[in-house]
This record gives structure tokens, C-alpha cells and sequence, in this order.
């Protein structure tokens, strides 16, 4: 059972030549990228001319990307109907992104927030995948798969939902296990458990149950042994992306190891 590593990075128009010159590195240990494109504000500095000269340098040193699609302060199912626009118009910007870089993956988040009152909770989510399936058309035609992954969600009920709904071999699961581990109900290994016949990507970081801190693997209560356990029982081999700062890049790796995981090539993600 093997996983592809991508080491996560944010995009922008500074930070470009940055991610060039850690790009040989990458290569020569197998690993992969995957690029942040949280922030439209972001994203709008980046010319594209500048996008297609890395992408050339990533096809040019064999680097695999995935991306991770816009979502600060974007509300797919918002009420308001600019509003509800603007979400899907920042999706779609970024999956052009994503589309010239050649991305394999493209992680987005629903929205979801306990904000949402329950007698709401219907309207919301069929609101989220009206915007979506327009996303998923755009997506295939990239041959991009989508990967939604949960945040705020208590259980993996409304994402069951929204995969079921709209059933596309382009939209899949990006189980994110330090969001599991602070946010829901559900243990990280369960999150596997639940959608392990959708799981794309996997989003590895840890944490102290109480916040979204982001630390180095084995630092914290996810309990990855748990979590190899039960992707051996899924026999899933899949991308994962470390969400780790560069410093704990090294730590989380040996500590992935040290339980079991490998790292190389795996069968490409696409329908």
C-alpha cells in the first residue's frame, strides 16, 4: 500500500520564484506539490503568462500538482444571490488555475458553518450543489477530479448527501483529518471508515482537539496509527497532502514512516 506525499504551498505572484527553487528538491525525493489557491485576492495578482512559465517548470522537473481551491469568505449557499455568484465564480477562476497548471486533484470546501440554522439545512445544501454541479461539469472537461473535503461539518452526513446528489466520478472525497480531529464527532479513522469508497486525497496535519493548529504528525491527538489501520482495511492508496509549516515537513514523514506508510508512484486519479 503506497501514497504520493505533496508538499503544500500557497501560490502567489511573490511567492512564484520561492516555489521554483524548491521544485528540484521535491523531484529528487518522489514527492509532489500542492498549491494553495485559498485566497482570490491571491490569485488575482498571479499573471497567467507567470502560471504557464511554472507549469513548464514542473512538467520540466515531473512534478505532480494538486490544488486546493479557493474558499476565504466564499459562501456557496448563501441566500443572497450575488453572493451565491461570486462563490462560483471564484470557484470556477480557480479551477482555470488549477486547469493550466495540469492539476490531478482540485480540493474545494462546501461551506458548511454551525452557523446554519437547522430548519435551513436543506435549502443550504441543494443551494451548495447547484453551484457545485456547474463546478463538476467544468472540472471533467478539465479532467480535473474535484475532491470535497470536510472543515466544520459534525459528521459526514451532509457530504454524503451532496456526493450522492449530484454522482459524478469527478467528484470525490478529501478527508482532512486535523479538521476531524477538532471539529467533528466522528474519529479521524472513522471519516476513513465512512467514505473510504470515495477518498481521494487525504489532508495529514495534527493538532490538540481544541484548534485547527497545523503541527507536525504524532504531535497531537489524530492518532495516525489508527488512521494507517484503517486505510490498510480500505486497502486505499491514495495522494496525501502535508499540511504541515517547513519545519515539521521532515518530522511528520518519519513519524508517517515509522508507522508504516510508503511513499511513491500510485495509479492516477481519474475516472
Amino acid at each position: 500500500m503506497k501514497f504520493r506525499l505533496h508538499k503544500q504551498k500557497t501560490l502567489n505572484a511573490a511567492s512564484l520564484p520561492t516555489l521554483g527553487e524548491m521544485l528540484p528538491p521535491l523531484h529528487a525525493q518522489g514527492f509532489g506539490l500542492d498549491l494553495m489557491l485559498s485566497d482570490m485576492e491571491f490569485n488575482r495578482d498571479v499573471p497567467f503568462r507567470e502560471i504557464e512559465s511554472f507549469r513548464r517548470i514542473l512538467t520540466d522537473e515531473e512534478i505532480p500538482v494538486t490544488c486546493h481551491l479557493p474558499y476565504v469568505d466564499l459562501h456557496f449557499g448563501s441566500r443572497d444571490p450575488k453572493v451565491h455568484e461570486y462563490a462560483r465564480d471564484s470557484l470556477q477562476f480557480g479551477l482555470e488555475i488549477a486547469a493550466d497548471l495540469r492539476a490531478r486533484v482540485a480540493v474545494l470546501h462546501a461551506g458548511y458553518s454551525t452557523h446554519i440554522p437547522p430548519r435551513r439545512r436543506v435549502e443550504w445544501r441543494d443551494r451548495v450543489i447547484d453551484s457545485l454541479q456547474e463546478i463538476v461539469r467544468a472540472a471533467e472537461e478539465e479532467e480535473i477530479v474535484l475532491a470535497i473535503e470536510n472543515t466544520y461539518e459534525p459528521d459526514g452526513e451532509m457530504l454524503k448527501e451532496i456526493l450522492a446528489t449530484i454522482n459524478s466520478p469527478w467528484l470525490r472525497f478529501c478527508a482532512d483529518l486535523g479538521h476531524a480531529a477538532c471539529f467533528s464527532r466522528m474519529a479521524p479513522e472513522e471519516w476513513i471508515e465512512s467514505f473510504s469508497d470515495r477518498i481521494v486525497m487525504l489532508h495529514f496535519h495534527d493538532n490538540d482537539g481544541q484548534d485547527d493548529l497545523h503541527q507536525a504528525c504524532g504531535n497531537g491527538v489524530v492518532g495516525y496509527e489508527p488512521v494507517f489501520d484503517a486505510l490498510k482495511a480500505a486497502d486505499l492508496s491514495c495522494l496525501i497532502a502535508l499540511e504541515v509549516d517547513d519545519e515539521e515537513w521532515d518530522p511528520s514523514v518519519e513519524h508517517l514512516k515509522q508507522i508504516g506508510f510508503e511513499f511513491g508512484e500510485i495509479p492516477d486519479p481519474a475516472p
